[in-house]
């Protein structure tokens, strides 16, 4: 009842005076507590002189060392380590200058004023005095404050040491968190069955499952930043079995001015579900291919252009060319970049020639990333010719001009989707594919040309615009539902800065002609990823967020593949990046279909677009689609290997 009376004194802060004056009146009586300690409490000891002169001097050195450290400003119910650090600096300085003035007095009188056992106690009890004040009113305040919320959710703190204890403290001292930290947890064995500030330690391997059941917690918190990427994928799903949602914390680098507070507990990504560790690069052979040279990315609007981009600059090159047709995250991309003058900034279209040769004309791009491309599969199923008219005459006229301008190399972005296509995007960039390595094989017999060509063919990346991930936390915020296509259907993933590290490394290795692939781990079902993030975000399937089955989309594959039936892969130094070993296709034949495409542009209908790449690439199947009529049709003479 009492507390409920002094909550609305909450709000307010206690006045600085008010504090000093308290300090002040506490350093009197501990001074005179301690001056009668000493005397054994015996009155007749000592005189009304002997006391009020040094008291005035104590309190006097007090006060001005109070007001020099300013130990009286803190707000008392935010009451952290410096506080104690500025009473401790004030009571050492003014202990200090008692002490000489003592000593002082001595060597002239020959008077003891202030017996130095009394002024040694006094700075103590006084420390402990003022420091326990400071505490109590901050504990008060919070007890005042979290009145009628005893009932708090217990919370885990996997890692027992510095960062978890600071996380633990955090909790502890954050106002209206309703949280309350009742274990540790490591895989120190050393540390099994101690305790770390009153609460117990498990070993994570041994007794998670029992502790769950013992104290069920609502959340578990991370508190180890360099954990590999397995052993965090292994925590969080064993966390999500129990129903626990995941929080971790960040980096130390990330807290904010070098301090941690708990509003900075964040929920883990699905990124971290992935389980992946750390991708070595090789920096200096990157660094070489990127340094002191004018580098153009195309796309550089989008997931892995922007992100190219933002890599590229950590290597220092001469110039940047950042170049799409987006402007609005274009213009927040040169934000982001804009404190350094080797930015260079151009809203353009990849498809119009004139533009492009004035781009080439102007920088002499000697490294070109062509990111540039249309990728949703149903959308592009829809516009065939929008499909063709980016993803293969925009690559087209990049790739001559990157030749004609004598640029070094040419590192295409493409997609596991071009792998056996069923639908027009996929076709469309296996297309560009086939020009770009049939343009390097061209070139490399003759004697004058240096420009190679290098293909990058990797899967989904995690978080990129419009894929599944931004989807699904935008079903979840709006309480669903979360739509899937199919309960089978299956995709690769990387995140976005893996993918474009392994795009650097595999443009700084390729000697032209190379398809590279990446790594991409295990495919994982989409559903799956589904479940997990509705369970990351705190909710629960079929009670908070319901699954739904939509059907497969126009074009779309229940599984993605990396290599065709007749392709095989040698590796490479890099463990994450091998080579595909795909057909050889004659120049002249990929670039006279191309061209006559280019040529009809106007008037070609969409069935004509979809038949001229069914002639082109006799993989390509179309699924779930308008067009697979066509595939009943007999081709003509497909292009010749070499």
């Amino acid at each position: 009842m009492l507390l409920n009376y002094l909550r609305p004194l909450t709000n307010r802060h206690i006045p600085r005076w008010v504090i000093l004056n308290v300090d002040l009146l506490i350093s009197a009586l501990t001074f005179l507590f301690s001056f009668a300690i000493i005397h054994n409490l015996r009155m007749d000891w000592f005189t009304f002189d002997d006391l009020v002169y040094p008291t005035l001097l104590v309190v006097s050195f007090r006060l001005f060392s109070f007001l020099v450290t300013q130990s009286y400003r803190g707000i008392i119910k935010f009451t952290s380590s410096q506080d104690a650090i500025r009473i401790f600096s004030a009571l050492s300085i003014s202990s200090f200058g008692i002490f000489m003035v003592r000593e002082v007095y001595l060597l002239r009188t020959g008077i003891v004023l202030i017996p130095l056992s009394v002024l040694v106690m006094d700075y103590f009890i006084l420390l402990a005095l003022l420091t326990s004040f400071r505490l109590g009113l901050k504990i008060l305040y919070r007890e005042i404050t979290n009145h009628g919320y005893e009932k708090r959710n217990n919370v885990i703190i996997y890692g027992a040491g510095h960062t978890g204890m600071i996380a633990k403290r955090s909790i502890d001292s954050a106002l209206h968190s309703h949280l309350k930290v009742v274990a540790f947890f490591d895989d120190n064995k050393k540390m099994e069955g101690k305790t770390a500030e009153g609460l117990p330690i498990y070993h994570f391997n041994k007794r998670f499952d029992w502790a769950v059941q013992k104290y069920k917690p609502s959340e578990l918190i991370i508190a180890l930043t360099d954990l590999p990427g397995y052993k965090k994928k292994r925590i969080i799903e064993l966390g999500l079995k129990h129903n626990l949602v995941i929080k971790n914390v960040p980096q130390v680098d990330k807290w904010i001015n070098g301090e941690f507070s708990f509003n900075q507990i964040k929920s883990v990504n699905i990124e971290d579900l992935l389980g992946r560790d750390p991708i070595l690069l090789d920096k200096q052979n990157i660094k070489e291919f990127i340094q002191g040279k004018t580098v153009l990315i195309t796309g550089a609007a989008g997931s892995i252009g922007s992100e190219i981009a933002r890599q590229c600059f950590a290597y220092h090159p001469e110039k940047l060319i950042l170049l799409d047709q987006a402007e609005t995250p274009l213009y927040e991309l040169e934000y982001e970049l804009s404190t350094s003058p080797i930015v260079e900034v151009v809203v353009a279209d990849v498809t119009n020639k004139g533009r492009m040769e004035k781009v080439f004309r102007t920088f002499g791009p000697q490294v070109v990333f062509h990111a540039a491309a249309y990728k949703h599969v149903p959308l592009m199923e829809d516009n065939p010719y929008e499909a063709l008219n980016t993803n293969v005459f925009g690559t087209k006229l990049l790739a001559d001009l990157s030749v004609k301008y004598f640029t070094e190399k040419f590192v295409f972005i493409s997609t596991d989707k071009a792998v056996n296509p069923t639908n027009i995007m996929g076709a469309s960039k296996r297309m560009a594919e086939m020009y770009v390595q049939s343009l390097n094989l061209k070139l490399s017999v003759l004697e004058d040309s240096h420009t190679r060509f290098i293909t990058t063919r990797f899967g989904n990346v995690l978080g990129s615009n419009g894929s599944v991930i931004p989807r699904f936390k935008q079903q979840i915020e709006q309480g669903g539902p979360i739509t899937v296509t199919h309960p089978e259907i299956t995709r690769y993933f990387m995140t976005i800065p893996e993918a474009c590290q392994l795009v650097l490394e595999a443009g700084s290795m390729g000697d032209g002609g190379e398809i590279y692939i990446f790594d991409m781990g295990e495919s994982v079902r989409i559903v799956d990823l589904a479940r997990k993030m509705i369970k990351l975000s705190g909710f629960e399937e079929g009670r908070d967020i319901e699954i739904i089955f939509t059907g497969l989309r126009p074009g779309e594959k229940l599984n993605e593949e990396l290599l065709n039936q007749k392709e095989n892969t040698i590796g490479t130094h890099h463990p994450k990046i091998m080579v595909a070993q795909v057909a050889n296709y004659k120049y002249d034949e990929v670039r006279d279909l191309i061209e006559a495409l280019f040529k009809d542009r106007d008037h070609i209908t969409n069935k004509l677009i979809v038949r001229a790449m069914k002639q082109l690439i006799p993989e390509y199947i179309s699924n779930n689609s308008i067009y697979e009529e066509l595939d009943k049709l007999p081709r003509t003479a497909k292009i010749a290997a070499n």
